[in-house]
């Protein structure tokens, strides 16, 4: 009789439990993939200075924005779905929109490092959900913007 629910629970509940398996796999990997990217991407501007100053005399500026649109990983919400029935921080997201913050700026001082600027100055952060996230279905978008400066 035990072995017999045994069977009906795991072809039951196994198949799901794959499937959160795989995706937390692959969503990890893809993590660990773009925080490395970002890494490179940061050395790569080595000493740009990025400053919340709202003004600087003398000095030609213009603004500059990066912005990046993030979706939410439907299997990382389901884990998150979970945590909310006992409780305790979300790490999943806080490291998801720790890295949209990151990419966000990163595209900004990129542009604005194209544009021949050598600094931001009054760097500024927004960020806005997107679609249905009670659902899993939606996203996030930051943007980042800021005065480039020019020497």
């Amino acid at each position: 009789m035990l072995d017999e629910i045994l069977i009906s629970l795991a072809a039951t509940f196994g198949p799901l439990i794959a499937l959160l398996i795989i995706g937390s796999i692959f969503g990890t990997l893809a993590q660990k993939r773009h925080l490395a990217d970002l890494e490179q991407r940061e050395a790569r501007l080595g000493a740009f200075l990025l400053t919340n100053c709202s003004r600087i005399d003398g000095q030609r500026g213009e603004l500059v924005t990066g912005s990046t649109v993030v979706a939410y990983d439907f299997f990382r919400r389901i884990a998150v779905l979970l945590r909310k029935l006992i409780g305790g921080r979300f790490h999943m997201h806080e490291g998801f929109m720790m890295r949209a913050r990151r990419e966000a700026v990163l595209r900004m001082a990129e542009s604005a490092q194209a544009l021949g600027a050598t600094s931001v100055h009054n760097v500024r952060l927004v960020s806005s959900n997107l679609g249905d996230s009670s659902r899993g279905t939606g996203g996030c978008e930051v943007v980042a913007y800021g005065t480039a400066i020019w020497d």
